[in-house]
């Protein structure tokens, strides 16, 4: 469907970092800083004058099934506007449109990021028995006063009606990672324009919220995270997604997390090579486990740095069984709770020690803190093979900005380069850029020129490293004029978490990381990690040794 991008950006609040108290931040939280201290000040936001064109709209539940009704809510400045509802994929055709929905403009509460806009209901859609499982894109549309329109996008996915039966897939969509980076309104786990409980982000967000501009839709030039080049001599590095989103009114973490970024390419890839793919969430696996019992392979691919205990003992419980998980994902993280049903989604990330209401109780080791924080003590390479923390950054600002932005192959004789034409050395996914920009590895070591896991971080001693590269932690600057650099330095949390305390000496090893692919089996199942949040900057791109290592896997894991 065509649309107007000749549009204005949407309303964007510029009100963020005036309350912001470091003392209570601490170390583990660093204030922003240069290019982040200004993005933070930009967010998608309603705008009490209603005679500007604004809508939005969110539905009650994540997922359904055929047969269920979704019910969604909306607020617009406009008394009527259209609907249309359709499954996403490469032939996008609608499953029901709405032409004269009756609307109202209503502000979202203070305390919006934990209890959810609160708006009406303003359609009731019963998704026809038929429905095939797949995401479904609801396109909200008011008329402007030139003549054109403003339009929002908002998604559900539907579950199988019989799992397993007409594919032997189920990509499991990273919709903890959604949460977390969705800052409409102000609110994410990274920023909060209403500092609750003093803190710089909001540990508790409601799933009762439009998704930001650019999570479910956006166009095919939108620049992705990992720069395309790596930069000159005497080049500042460059941040094409924060222009883009500035320039256009998209949320300054769209490239982050999402459908639009990540698990679309991925499904549209599969679709084309002629895979059959069912869809869900991480919230399904969360409240029903047992979903994943129907099928050979389990797929999560970009950025699914959220999850929940209850998440993770899915996934071992189903690879015990027999099961195959193929990750194409990155930066496999933190540990969240989700409450009230699945509705409200907890996280308190690095300040988890200080103000997690957990700590100091029977229930401690359910704290929102890294994996590999000792107050845990789970890895994540116990359940897929690599750990987050031993990561993280690569091709992104000044990290690694001159790597070969690929995995150099060391095992090259195991089955998932068959058909590559890949050796000893050479470099998978390079001219793609599918390395970073978030990376997860391992403690190593070498021996006869072949990486291997000392198991120091937890990881089980039958881990196969094939591929790696170097991933770097502290944005350095370079002592060229005008620049200005994204993150702060976060090694004293990779410290304590990697070593078990924050000492100068740590915070230097932490500073270093690698990512990873791996391969492992668990019980009688078997996991293959490729870990890189932009792997699909390889299938985007049609790298054709990209394409044939998923291909490889997908093969093997789906019996086809």
């Amino acid at each position: 469907m065509a649309r107007d991008e000749s549009l204005t950006p949407f309303p964007l609040n510029t009100d963020l970092l005036g309350a912001a108290n470091p003392q209570v931040w601490g170390d583990y939280w660093p204030r922003p800083q240069g290019f982040d201290a200004l993005l933070s000040r930009f967010f998608e936001a309603p705008i009490e004058d209603a005679s500007l064109p604004q809508i939005w709209c969110y539905t009650d539940r994540l997922s359904y099934r055929p047969g269920e009704t979704v019910a969604i809510h909306g607020c617009a400045s406009r008394d009527r506007a259209s609907l249309t509802i359709y499954r996403d994929g490469l032939r996008m055709q609608p499953a029901a449109t709405f032409d004269d929905v009756s609307m109202a403009f209503q502000m979202p509460p203070a305390d919006f990021m934990e209890t959810g806009c609160g708006w009406p209901a303003i359609l009731h859609w019963r998704i026809p028995d038929s429905a095939p499982s797949g995401f479904y894109v609801i396109r909200a549309r008011i008329a402007d006063d030139r003549g054109g329109w403003r339009e929002q996008d908002h998604g559900f996915f539907v579950l199988p009606a019989r799992p397993g039966e007409n594919a032997p897939i189920l990509l499991i969509a990273a919709s903890s990672t959604w949460t977390a980076y969705n800052d409409w309104g102000g609110a994410c786990s990274y920023a909060a324009a209403q500092q609750p409980q003093g803190l710089p982000f909001a540990p508790r967000l409601s799933i009762h919220r439009p998704y930001a501009r650019g999570f479910i839709w956006l166009p095919d030039n939108a620049p992705r995270k990992i720069a395309d080049h790596s930069p000159k001599p005497g080049e500042i590095p460059r941040y094409p997604q924060f222009e883009f989103a500035l320039q256009r009114g998209y949320s300054r973490y769209y490239a982050n997390a999402g459908w639009a970024s990540f698990e679309r390419p991925f499904a549209l890839w599969a679709e084309r090579e002629g895979y059959r793919l069912d869809f869900a969430c991480q919230h399904d696996l969360h409240f029903t486990p047992d979903l994943l019992d129907s099928y050979s392979c389990i797929v999560i691919v970009g950025h699914d740095e959220y999850w929940s205990w209850e998440m993770r003992e899915a996934i071992e419980d189903y690879l015990r069984k027999g099961g195959h998980v193929a990750r194409f994902a990155g930066n496999f993280a933190w540990q969240i709770r989700l409450e009230e049903q699945g509705r409200v989604q907890v996280c308190y990330n690095r300040l988890a020690r200080s103000h997690d209401p957990l700590m100091h109780t029977p229930q401690q080791q359910r704290v929102t803190a890294c994996w590999e924080d000792p107050l845990i003590g789970w890895p994540g390479a116990k359940t897929l093979g690599l750990n987050g923390l031993w990561g993280v950054y690569a091709g992104f600002g000044s990290m690694v900005a001159n790597g070969s932005g690929g995995f150099t192959v060391y095992r090259p004789q195991h089955w998932a380069f068959a058909g590559t034409g890949l050796g000893y050395g050479d470099v998978l996914g390079g001219s793609a850029r599918i390395f970073g920009y978030e990376v997860d590895g391992l403690d190593y070591c070498f021996r006869d020129g072949l990486p291997l896991p000392t198991g120091r971080d937890g990881a089980p001693a039958d881990v196969q490293i094939l591929a790696m590269g170097p991933a770097y932690n502290r944005e350095t600057r370079q002592g060229l004029r005008g620049e200005a650099t994204y993150l702060p330095d976060e090694t004293a949390y990779f410290a304590l978490c990697r070593y078990g305390a924050d000492t100068p000496q740590n915070r230097e090893r932490a500073a270093r990381g690698s990512g990873m692919i791996a391969n492992m089996a668990f019980g009688a199942g078997e996991v293959f990690n490729a870990g890189t949040i932009d792997w699909v900057a390889g299938l985007i791109r049609r790298d054709a040794a990209t394409e044939q290592v998923t291909r490889n896997v997908l093969n093997r894991y789906s019996r086809r």
